[in-house]
């Protein structure tokens, strides 16, 4: 009995520090990108604006804008699916993102107009959607 509960006791802080530690990188990794790389030029009609991480939700959140061509309300309504299913396919062959995969993490993609600032796009992929 005192084995068990010495062993679940050693399992519970070492899975608690490794979740601490994860959460760590995860806002260190986020606020890193956003401070080297952030605004990117637009390429292809979009830029990376921002990466964020929630602590709470365990969510890394991509902000970007949409430009030209593509920066058009009814287009983005009419291709959704496609667009949706390309980031999710993103997303399943990032392999720099494993870890957080791996434990759960969400990811949240969010996609403004440049010309109105408004919402075209927003979604978020939770583990059962990667």
């Amino acid at each position: 009995m005192k084995k068990t509960l010495i062993l679940a006791l050693a399992t519970l802080a070492l899975t608690s520090c490794h979740r601490t530690n994860l959460e760590d990188l995860a806002a260190k990794t986020a606020e890193e990108y956003t401070e080297r790389y952030c605004p990117t030029p637009f390429e292809d009609n979009q830029r990376t604006d921002s990466v964020g991480f929630d602590r709470a939700t365990h969510t890394f959140s991509y902000y970007y804008t949409l430009s030209g061509k593509i920066d058009n309300p009814e287009f983005l309504a009419k291709n959704r699916k496609q667009i949706v299913a390309s980031i999710r396919g993103s997303l399943k062959d990032n392999t720099s993102m494993k870890e957080y995969k791996q434990a759960g993490y969400n990811f949240r993609y969010v996609f403004r107009s440049q010309k109105s600032g408004s919402v075209l796009i927003e979604k978020t992929f939770t583990k059962k959607e990667y």
